[in-house]
């Protein structure tokens, strides 16, 4: 239930891939139908129930959250998990490719990104990760003409937070993003082409 929390913070509506919105569905004990819209070519879910949005209220969420939402009170234990729903529904994992400054070589780096509309959400999880798993404070990026922020991480801060969110055995997940996670070979995460 802390992925679901934590995926529904990063985007509300789960219009997202079919087999996650299934794990979710089946994670909520639900029978809503997963529905396909072809006009935005996503698949999506509606949940009706005054005790779930309730409960959202309850743990911090809010209409039209994008920009006010703040980090919820989430116990230490279920901390990998939620973050693990927030960057499967906001995050993105990938390389980059550049040429190195001090020696012309090209080069490959791991990153991993948070995306949110919310400084202060950002600020408590930049905090957090710094508490629990060492990450480094910093400062967050803006684009979108203001209107958005991102929380970025290189070589091996991306390592350090991949390992945490996508522990061994983990219970729901985005398959793709895991899929991708898994492919990454221990410490050939920041590599240089000779």
């Amino acid at each position: 239930m802390a992925y679901v929390l934590g995926f529904w913070f990063a985007d509300g509506y789960m219009r997202k891939d079919k087999d996650i919105l299934a794990e979710i569905r089946q994670a909520l004990a639900s029978g809503h139908p997963i529905q396909f819209m072809p006009i935005n070519n996503c698949y999506f879910i509606s949940f009706c129930s005054k005790k779930l949005y309730h409960d959202l209220l309850r743990l911090g969420g809010l209409r039209k959250k994008s920009k006010i939402i703040e980090f919820p009170a989430v116990p230490k234990f279920f901390l990998p998990d939620f973050i693990r729903g927030y960057f499967d529904g906001d995050g993105s994992v990938f390389f980059v490719n550049y040429m190195r400054t001090k020696d012309g070589r090209p080069t490959t780096e791991l990153r991993t990104n948070f995306t949110s509309g919310s400084r202060k959400f950002l600020e408590d999880l930049m905090n957090i990760l710094h508490d629990e798993i060492g990450l480094p404070l910093k400062k967050l990026g803006v684009y979108n003409n203001g209107g958005s922020l991102k929380l970025g991480y290189g070589m091996k801060d991306s390592d350090t937070l991949l390992r945490y969110m996508y522990y061994d055995k983990f219970p729901i997940g985005l398959e793709r993003k895991a899929v991708f996670v898994s492919k990454i070979p221990n410490y050939q995460r920041h590599f240089v082409y000779n």
